[in-house]
């Protein structure tokens, strides 16, 4: 792979494209969902629209509550179904496109989103820089996903559902744009790209036996064990993500523009969170990325158990301001998973790690929308956070025992050193 690309252009490449998506996604995200409720309400329990329309202009009321809790079960299913397409066919083709884009080039996967930005800055950064360039990615996404959620509602407001998803469609295809002309490919390809050869299984079979493999410089164990605790933060986020707007609707009869006004202080708490909490604990406290990342699930727990005894619309506010660094631990354990590999085999990791993200909103909406149903407001406390609550308990004993793993690790490696030493 070649790097050619100088260095202020690595900071407006693939980073634009991957913020237009994102606004696309955020913008029309918590609309779409609310053109659901509606078209629930009108369509499929035909509700007069009149009645229907008290879910946008007086949401608060009696009467929209009422509403609310008929629509709400049949919206809960609608919303599952959407999760299950948007998880299982990206999951499906990112075990492809990793291994494919290995061969053939990262610049046609740049649209598949994460995976695809990923892989293109680390062909065109080094070591050094990598950790600040995907840094840089994280905050483009996060003000992308803050300026969706908070033009959306706006747009909503003013124009309607239509104007909403047509500038979605247009954030899409200039994010293409971008990619197609301004993009340069990181490596020069002989053979001619096909649909066969993106669909090869070989390139599957490859993939697991780089992650499964046992070898030396591949500890086995803690990579998985990492790859297990995203995999459960993930879930509970996703999970938490899927219920919100129906919880806050049910609880405290938010419409949309409350709850965006909601998010978007939460993404502006944790933007903070991440930034101060890494540079106190991380660069000057000199903290391990174990202890970090127990310390971010922490705040997630907090946070988690306010939602779940929350009976005022500002206790909200507070579980955004105790669960503000809870988005640390995401990086923290990245961090540590890629360095249980080798520098080689980082690439096959995560394109494993993704693939299987990808997947998970499908386990998340099932599970938390299975527990929402069954358990929805007034039922106090509420369930569904507490089983966010123990996802964390989970994932915070199993960032224990890597933290044990790997002082062992580092103990038997140092007495080998000795050892070693005293022979010579």
């Amino acid at each position: 792979m070649e790097r050619t690309i100088t260095e202020w252009k690595r900071y407006a490449l693939v980073q634009p494209p991957i913020m237009m998506l994102v606004i696309a996604q955020a913008i029309s995200s918590n609309i779409l969902t609310d053109l659901i409720i509606y078209r629930t309400c009108s369509i499929i329990l035909n509700i007069n629209k009149t009645e229907c329309l008290v879910l946008h202009e007086n949401s608060s009321s009696a009467e929209a509550l009422k509403i609310d809790a008929l629509v709400q079960p049949k919206t809960s299913l609608i919303l599952m179904t959407k999760s299950i397409i948007e998880s299982v066919i990206p999951a499906l083709l990112s075990l492809f496109l990793g291994p494919w884009s290995d061969i053939y080039g990262r610049k046609s996967i740049i649209l598949s989103g994460y995976i695809g930005t990923v892989c293109y800055l680390s062909d065109i950064s080094n070591e050094q820089e990598r950790g600040w360039q995907l840094a840089w990615m994280e905050a483009l996404i996060s003000v992308g996903i803050l300026i969706g959620i908070l033009a959306g509602p706006i747009i909503f407001k003013i124009y309607g559902y239509t104007l909403v998803f047509v500038i979605a469609t247009i954030c899409c295809i200039l994010a293409g744009l971008h990619i197609c002309f301004l993009v340069p490919e990181t490596s020069h390809i002989t053979d001619s790209i096909t649909i066969k050869s993106l669909f090869n299984i070989h390139l599957v079979r490859k993939l697991i036996s780089t992650c499964t493999k046992k070898r030396d410089g591949f500890n086995r164990y803690i990579v998985w064990c990492c790859i297990i605790s995203i995999i459960l933060i993930v879930i509970a986020m996703q999970g938490e993500m899927t219920i919100g707007f129906l919880f806050v609707s049910a609880r405290f009869g938010w419409d949309i523009n409350k709850y965006s006004i909601y998010l978007a202080t939460n993404i502006i708490l944790t933007i903070l969170g991440i930034t101060f909490g890494v540079k106190m604990l991380v660069t000057y406290g000199g903290f391990s990325e174990e202890t970090v990342a127990i310390f971010s699930l922490l705040s997630s727990l907090s946070s988690s158990l306010i939602q779940s005894f929350t009976l005022k619309s500002w206790h909200m506010y507070i579980s955004a301001v105790v669960g503000m660094f809870s988005g640390i631990a995401n990086p923290m354990i990245r961090a540590i998973l890629s360095k249980s590999v080798p520098s080689e085999d980082t690439g096959k990791i995560f394109s494993m790690t993704i693939s299987i993200e990808t997947l998970t909103p499908f386990v998340a909406a099932s599970l938390y929308n299975m527990i929402y149903l069954h358990f929805m407001p007034p039922i106090y406390p509420l369930p569904v956070w507490l089983v966010s609550g123990g996802i964390y308990i989970i994932v915070i004993f199993i960032l224990i025992n890597i933290r044990i793993q790997n002082a062992k690790t580092n103990s038997a490696r140092y007495r080998t050193l000795i050892q070693n030493n005293e022979s010579s």
